[in-house]
């Protein structure tokens, strides 16, 4: 981990501790000893350090591009983020993105591209599909409630009356890959995807109300 990103989570965790209440469920579904894509939902700022924290495997971020503005690009840039521009397919973001997934790191991802604007959980983004087929790594669901209280980064100081749950849930691998890797393969199992996210999210943040039972799962595997 880098040192600033291990300071700043430690402030940020003895915050919590003072003023707010953070915890995490399902923290013994996380891979142990290889690297992982973290895949969830987007309510707030607040949320990409939290996420990273509630894991704990050496994290790596990536960050809208807009936000690589001096002097917070530097802090960004030692924190474990690099810029990708939303919208398109960013072939430098996909390349960072690959080298970081050796050895023992998450990289952490937001599939629906932005904060979700009313909390629930909306449609994604192939890019954590095309990611995890090209370098063949676990994706690991994630899912964060009570963060869309945190509109400024002051109440990353002062937390108060934030209710934090982050659930993990199961590692999945893809399945059933086609050979040609077709563009609807991708698309699907992006679906599937979100469908994993939102099996661990609480009903008011849902698209629906589904339960999706793994016998439903095509191009995706729980391991």
């Amino acid at each position: 981990m880098t040192k600033l990103y291990e300071i700043c989570d430690t402030a940020l965790m003895c915050t919590f501790k003072a003023f707010g209440d953070f915890k995490v469920l399902g923290k013994e579904n996380v891979p142990k000893d290889v690297p992982i894509i973290l895949v969830s939902n987007h309510l707030s700022i607040i949320d990409p350090p939290l996420c990273a924290s509630a894991v704990g495997k050496e994290p790596r971020f990536l960050a809208k591009k807009e936000l690589f503005r001096f002097p917070i690009n530097v802090f960004l840039k030692y924190y474990g983020a690099f810029s990708i521009k939303r919208g398109f397919t960013d072939i430098r973001a996909f390349q960072w993105s690959k080298q970081q997934l050796k050895g023992n790191k998450s990289l952490l991802v937001f599939p629906e591209g932005t904060r979700s604007n009313d909390g629930k959980l909306k449609q994604g983004y192939n890019g954590a599909i095309s990611l995890a087929l090209a370098t063949e790594s676990i994706l690991l669901p994630v899912s964060v409630t009570g963060t869309e209280t945190c509109k400024n980064y002051l109440q990353f100081l002062y937390p108060k009356k934030m209710k934090v749950r982050i659930t993990i849930g199961n590692p999945f691998t893809l399945h059933n890959v086609p050979k040609d890797r077709n563009k609807s393969f991708i698309n699907s199992a992006t679906s599937e995807m979100m469908m994993r996210i939102a099996n661990i999210l609480p009903e008011k943040y849902k698209f629906n109300k589904e339960i999706y039972k793994e016998n439903f799962f095509i191009y995706t595997k729980k391991i």
